[in-house]
């Protein structure tokens, strides 16, 4: 038996995948396909009543690929929005009689909302290689601070080092002496675009004030006796597509801070006995361990060179207001001496307790020094505390008596505290520990602080 054209025809248009759409010269819509109310959220008897020009108005679907036609009278494709939240590749034809007299346009839409979301997922999942990608080049440079649990202020610090190390402003690094601002500033270089180039650390105070401009800015031969031939180039230039960082700026002398001021200002430097401006093509990064505003009181600083250096403000705390983290510290400060000196020396937890409630004026450089001293004079592969070894400093725990309980429970701080550090999260350090989760979030809370269990 012979298909009639018709049923065949109402038989495609029922079962087909695409939805089709058919208006008159006029855009009124004289036919649509079954999957119209799933598509555009209005039944076919309803849909065949209405008009293109009015449908996109009110936003039913935008654009109208049906309109374009109607005015070009061509084959037109868009990508298609609709008021159910779908979005469809939609293409439309001319409908002409045999004669060639226009009669109207046909469209069909396919749906492709889940392809689309499928391609953001796709360019997510590359955005987040790139940044790993990015991850590993940094932790092959070295570019990862320590791996020790940043809570409280360093949180915050490393929060702001974050968000400024991918773009050229000038920061300016405050703390006490000791504290990790040479370090930070690697980091901050590391983290950066510049990271392949020059870190160029310069201090300050450490280079004679007659040497200090030719050492900083270069020379020219011939501009004093003693210049070396052909010339030199200076520090500024040396950093050149890096990061140069002026570490105890405020001992930088009155004159050159004019020069520096200039240099800022505009982007080039002179060498000493030159008069040819050399583009400037480094980040600068400086630090220091006095009050500036006091200096500025005091005439011994430029109030106009601190508002250049000040654009970004980081102030790192002293080691004695990060208790929170010196566990880990001391456990990644003795795990680089390991490795630099190709050891294995362990602390007792009475002496990482100890180590973690002194005050270390010096901060993390005193820290360090005693750390690398003890294990490479220690006999032992498992370092106890002991007077002699501590010297003058006297112990907390060793003169304080302790019940078993309070023992226990420092025993268990420590070592929550140096797992958490491996295993920043409370799924990760409950499974690492054979604990459940509530009981991981429990003791985090009880020795970090309730604000700082993550959870994935």
């Amino acid at each position: 038996m012979e298909i009639k054209h018709d049923v065949l025809l109402r038989t495609i248009i029922q079962y087909s995948f695409d939805e089709i759409f058919v208006i008159d010269t006029k855009g009124d819509v004289i036919f649509v396909s079954p999957t119209c109310k799933e598509m555009f959220g209005i039944p076919v008897e309803e849909m065949v009543k209405q008009n293109v020009y009015d449908l996109e108005e009110r936003g039913v679907f935008s654009p109208s690929v049906t309109v374009k036609v109607l005015q070009t009278r061509n084959k037109e494709t868009v990508i298609q929005d609709t008021r159910t939240g779908r979005k469809n590749i939609t293409s439309a034809y001319p409908i002409f009689d045999n004669q060639g007299e226009f009669l109207g346009a046909v469209s069909f839409s396919r749906d492709i909302t889940e392809l689309e979301y499928l391609k953001k997922r796709d360019d997510e999942v590359a955005r987040t290689m790139l940044y790993y990608q990015k991850e590993l080049v940094q932790r092959k440079h070295g570019s990862t601070a320590s791996t020790s649990v940043r809570t409280g202020k360093m949180e915050k610090v490393y929060d702001v080092v974050s968000k400024v190390a991918g773009l050229d402003v000038t920061v300016l690094l405050i703390g006490e002496s000791g504290v990790g601002k040479n370090h930070l500033a690697q980091t901050i270089h590391e983290m950066s675009k510049r990271r392949e180039n020059p870190f160029v650390e310069v201090n300050c105070g450490a280079i004679p004030e007659t040497l200090m401009e030719s050492e900083l800015f270069g020379y020219e031969e011939g501009a004093f006796t003693g210049a070396k031939k052909g010339g030199r180039r200076g520090y500024f230039e040396a950093a050149e597509g890096g990061t140069i960082f002026l570490d105890e700026i405020a001992e930088l002398p009155l004159h050159l801070q004019v020069k520096l001021l200039s240099v800022l200002q505009n982007q080039t430097i002179t060498r000493v006995g030159g008069n040819q401006k050399i583009e400037l093509k480094c980040r600068i990064i400086c630090a220091t361990n006095q009050n500036l505003e006091r200096l500025i009181e005091e005439k011994k600083f430029r109030e106009d060179l601190y508002y250049r250096i000040n654009v970004i403000k980081i102030e790192i705390p002293p080691i004695r207001e990060r208790r929170e983290e010196m566990v880990s510290l001391i456990y990644d400060i003795t795990e680089e001496i390991n490795q630099k000196y190709k050891m294995n020396k362990q602390f007792s937890t009475a002496m990482v307790t100890w180590l973690s409630q002194q005050d270390w004026p010096g901060n993390v450089r005193e820290l360090r020094h005693f750390i690398e001293k003890t294990i490479i004079t220690s006999n032992d592969q498992f370092i106890e505390w002991d007077e002699e070894l501590t010297g003058h400093k006297q112990s907390v725990n060793s003169d304080r008596e302790l019940t078993l309980d309070g023992y226990m429970e420092m025993l268990e701080k420590d070592f929550i505290l140096r797992m958490y550090g491996k295993y920043p999260s409370s799924v990760k350090l409950a499974e690492k520990l054979g604990i459940s989760q509530s009981t991981a979030n429990r003791k985090i809370r009880k020795y970090l602080g309730q604000g700082l269990v993550k959870n994935d």
